[in-house]
């Protein structure tokens, strides 16, 4: 299907880290920044793909269907009933996706650490058998649940689906859904269409794993969809002939299963967090996305000539649903989103779906996915590439993976999928070394050897000046970054310029210059864009820069730092961020200066090493660094999952890969000879002008003559591999590979004759050229510190060693270790901390860098006040303490009345109770409050005494009684 990108390198990015709060998860919002950035490329770019997986294709069953409607003679040549075919399968070789987009964030570290990968275990297993409680790969095991749905259409019911036992090797008189739940899931096997045993999906899984992984689930439908099939599977002439809508039949059909499922099991379906959304680190627990769906239609797939429907037949690939722009569709009434998918036909056999669900796993194909030219040198040696069609009965007897993929899986999944066996070159040595290999479906024992290759460098662009430039490096998801300090002068004005140039992916990745974690403009900087929410970017192609010069486009760059000025330990950084696919070789820098006026106080020609802090970035000459590369080596044979290899004629013996992480992918059109895995031919003779997967038939190396086959009349055994030997196949290159002359040589001295056990010779006589001198391992680190919340982002910085660097971090906190580059840890109380870095090299040398660190955190405002009253009057005393910077205030009377004063006074209308609210925020904006109750009262009125002379008749008293004598006479008068 799709191929998966391959990716390098994931790391989050700083701008979140110095803008995050303790209680946020950074993993969860670069997540959420990838799958908006995915979004905005599944409406412009991804509509472009195609949604046919070229693997699937079955060219014989194609000319079939062709004949039998009427759309080519049966007694056409044999010339056009090729271009017939390959008329009808043009769609799977136009433009491959841009792909699993969300695959990519599984596999974020995998590709970047796998040359460490082993070096990591070596070095590391004496600290892991201490881990108390911590099980060992072996015994993990994985289980998911599948949620299967089956689903027709008005105009071909599954019980009238116009099927004959000619039109299929998979023709049943009926499909029910016992006959998909039993194809997938049985432990025991299911019954073929002459009444045979078959492997299932479970069975396949679980060989494969070495009974570690579990592919267990349901099977819903049939139901019915709401149009016709080519409403979905008609081929849209605008979109690269792609599928019309099968997202929207996949909405409808899971939306169907869901209605009446209870909670409960609809929950069951609902156990992984892939991307641990949360940022706990716990993957294994809900995230709203329903895990694993499989569709099954009602017609022969399009990949295997569409049946009566023909090119209005879905083909059978892995893609993903969306909701406008956004990931995934909720189903009504339930919660529950439902997001990756696969769609396979209703005569699937094993094959189609342990091949569909390796997309789910995030395997990428191999084969050449442009399906043009001869095709990879991969072949049936791998269920995905056409391993997946092996078997007496076409895809009844998938073959097993390739050991890319077995470790892929091995290292996401842990379990028994490989049992390996390292072996470097400075072991073997002249006197030679004998090692035991097992076939590759034994997990109990050694069933893979691997052996590093040292990487090779790619001719690159010449530096401006000198001998010596900066580069971000190429990839996919990575997030690399160089920086250094500076103390800058407060005088201005204050200019940092270079010499650049660039080919970068518009908008989608870019550059960015940093001030202390703090994005700035440049000359050149793109303000904004409609991709992401990246500010102030360098991207696209310096070459359309008319002041760009030479060949290489190298640009002035000018950034204005007089905003800084006056600043001690100025940290500046330029940081290169690619997304999961497409892109160019990405940005290169030289002659790097700071000046104040006219005065140039800082300069970085790339001349002198260890001068930057370089994290994913490098100083590199004319030439760039290659990715990780190995030989791998497997025993195949015709037993257990391998059984299927001798219907499509392939030889057992020991098969050599080379695994080579320069390339993303195995289009060997595009790049012959070269590749993501591929095998290694014995036989250099070609067999005719077939394809590679013909040729690679007898690519084992084997004590013992082939067999027979057509048009092969070279069978003898080659025994012995030496890589001064020429493996490219010169005429027909996309069916060869070109090797590395190191003086590595290998033979089979012993074989068993089913080929259950071998036993090979290395001899390795040395580099053909000096080995370079491996320089002296130097460790430092840097940091980028947020005194808001105590996080600390720790950059390593290392140099010289054999580049196979494992690191172990300390952080001056009992139990808070790391072993990542560039880790990140939140202190949650205020100190001085001693931190430590170990790191150690593939040749097993150590260096240790310390330093002591500050933090200090900010101590939150408590709110607090005491008042006075007097009256109706109150006088109100601020008490708060702590708080960060300038404090703000805000109180409430409770009587509508407020004020913004820091101690102020009230007077209230009347009297009573009322409840005061007394609200601090302080220069960070963090609040605190405190109410209390005040009660106030009116004033107290006392009446004037009058004193009068003894003749005043009684004086007020007096006067008083007249009073009361009055009242007594009216109210006599009124009885």
């Amino acid at each position: 299907m799709r191929r998966l990108l391959s990716l390098t390198r994931f790391i989050l990015f700083l701008s979140l880290v110095l803008s995050a709060t303790a209680s946020t998860s950074l993993f969860a919002k670069e997540l959420d920044a990838q799958l908006a950035l995915s979004s905005a490329k599944s409406s412009a770019e991804l509509a472009s793909a195609t949604l046919a997986d070229a693997g699937m294709i079955n060219k014989e069953r194609i000319l079939y269907w062709l004949i039998k409607r009427g759309e080519v003679s049966a007694d056409a040549s044999e010339v056009d009933k090729r271009a017939a075919v390959d008329k009808f399968t043009h769609r799977a070789i136009s433009f491959q996706s841009k792909g699993r987009l969300v695959e990519a964030q599984f596999d974020k570290a995998r590709l970047k650490s796998l040359a460490q990968s082993k070096t990591l275990k070596r070095n590391s297993i004496a600290k892991m058998d201490n881990m108390l409680g911590t099980l060992a790969d072996a015994d993990i095991t994985k289980t998911v649940k599948v949620l299967g749905i089956l689903i027709d259409f008005p105009d071909l019911p599954f019980d009238d689906n116009r099927l004959s036992a000619s039109d299929t090797s998979m023709f049943y008189p009926n499909y029910p859904v016992s006959h998909y739940q039993s194809m997938m899931f049985s432990t025991t096997g299911f019954t073929g269409p002459q009444g045979q045993i078959l492997m299932t999906g479970r069975q396949y899984y679980q060989a494969e794993s070495g009974e570690r992984f579990n592919f267990t689930g349901n099977v819903k439908g049939w139901f019915t969809a709401a149009n016709n099939a080519a409403f979905y599977g008609g081929n849209d002439a605008d979109n690269n002939y792609d599928d019309m809508a099968v997202p929207e039949l996949v909405k409808e059909a899971v939306t169907l299963a869901l209605v009446n499922m209870s909670a409960a099991e609809l929950a069951s379906y609902d156990v992984e967090d892939p991307f641990d959304v949360d940022g706990d680190g716990n993957f294994d627990e809900p995230d709203g996305f329903i895990d694993h769906v499989m569709l099954f239609h009602s017609s022969i797939g399009e990949e295997a000539g569409g049946g009566v429907l023909g090119d209005d037949a879905i083909w059978s690939h892995r893609f993903f649903v969306y909701t406008g722009n956004t990931p995934g569709y909720t189903i009504p009434g339930t919660g529950k989103k439902v997001f990756g998918y696969t769609v396979q036909p209703i005569d699937a056999a094993a094959g189609v779906v342990v091949h569909e669900f390796g997309h789910d796993l995030g395997l990428p194909d191999e084969y050449d996915t442009s399906n043009t030219g001869d095709g990879s040198p991969v072949g049936s040696w791998s269920v995905m590439s056409s391993g997946s069609w092996t078997g007496s009965i076409a895809g009844t007897e998938p073959i097993g993976f390739s050991p890319y993929a077995r470790s892929y899986l091995q290292d996401r999944y842990k379990g028994r999928w490989i049992n390996e066996l390292e072996v470097l070159l400075s072991s073997i040595g002249t006197s030679g070394l004998d090692v035991v290999i097992n076939e590759a479906i034994n997990h109990s024992l050694v069933n893979q050897i691997s052996i590093p290759l040292p990487a090779a460098t790619i001719p690159f662009k010449q530096p401006y000046g000198g001998s010596y430039q900066y580069y971000s490096g190429q990839g996919h998801l990575i997030n690399n970054a160089l920086s250094f300090e500076i103390d800058l002068p407060s005088s201005t004005p204050l200019t940092l310029t270079m010499k650049a140039h660039w080919n970068i992916e518009e908008d989608y990745d870019y550059a960015q210059v940093m001030v202390d974690g703090v994005v700035i403009a440049g000359n050149h900087t793109k303000a904004s864009n409609t991709i992401n929410t990246a500010r102030d970017i360098i991207s696209g192609n310096s070459g359309d820069i008319l002041a760009a010069e030479g060949p290489n486009n190298w640009v002035d760059l000018e950034y204005d730092l007089s905003a800084y000025a006056g600043r001690a330990n100025t940290q500046i950084s330029i940081i290169y961020k690619t997304d999961q696919a497409v892109g160019d070789y990405g940005f290169v820098f030289d002659d790097l200066q700071i000046s104040n006026g006219a005065s140039v106080i800082y300069t970085d020609d790339a001349e002198t090493p260890n001068t930057m802090m370089l994290n994913g970035f490098s100083r590199i000459d004319d030439e760039r660094p290659g990715a990780a590369r190995r030989y791998i080596l497997q025993l195949r044979s015709h037993n257990g999952v391998d059984a299927g290899l001798d219907s499509h004629s392939y030889e057992p013996g020991v098969l050599i890969w080379l695994e080579n992480f320069s390339y993303a992918d195995n289009n060997s059109s595009t790049h012959p000879g070269a590749g993501l895995i591929g095998v290694i031919d014995a036989d250099q003779n070609l067999i005719g002008t077939n394809a590679s997967d013909t040729q690679v038939r007898d690519a084992t190396f084997s004590m013992f003559v082939q067999s027979y086959y057509f048009g092969d009349n070279h069978l003898s055994s080659v025994s012995m591999f030496d890589d001064r030997q020429d493996y490219s196949a010169p005429t027909q290159p996309q069916s060869g590979i070109i090797l590395p002359e190191l003086g590595l040589t290998m033979e089979v001295i012993a074989q068993s004759a089913d080929s259950s056990t071998a036993t090979v010779r290395f001899n390795y006589g040395g580099e053909t050229t000096p080995p370079p001198q491996v320089e002296e391992l130097v460790a430092n680190f840097g940091r980028i510190q947020n005194d808001i919340t105590g996080s600390v982002v720790f950059i390593a910085e290392v140099t010289g060693g054999d580049g196979n660097y494992s690191y172990l971090w300390s952080f001056g906190v009992t139990g808070a270790t790391s072993a990542e580059e560039m880790p990140t840890y939140v202190y949650q109380v205020s100190g001085s901390y001693t931190v430590n870095l170990t790191v150690t090299d593939g040749l097993g040398s150590s260096v240790m860098s310390a330093q002591t660190i500050t933090v200090v955190l900010p101590v939150p405002p408590v709110a607090g006040f005491t008042f006075v009253t007097s009256d109706l009057s109150v006088t109100f005393t601020d008490t708060s303490t702590g708080g960060e910077g300038a404090m703000t205030y805000s109180w409430d009377f409770g009587d509508s009345q407020t004020s913004m004063a820091q101690s102020p006074s009230h007077t209230y209308a009347s009297a009573g109770t009322y409840t005061v609210m007394m609200t601090v925020t302080d220069s960070l904006a963090v609040v605190s409050s405190r109410s209390m109750s005040v009660t106030v009262t009116p004033a107290v009125v006392t009446l004037p005494v009058t004193t009068t002379s003894g003749d005043s008749g009684g004086g007020s008293l007096g006067w008083l009684s007249l009073g009361l004598l009055a009242l007594m006479g009216f109210r006599r008068s009124r009885h």
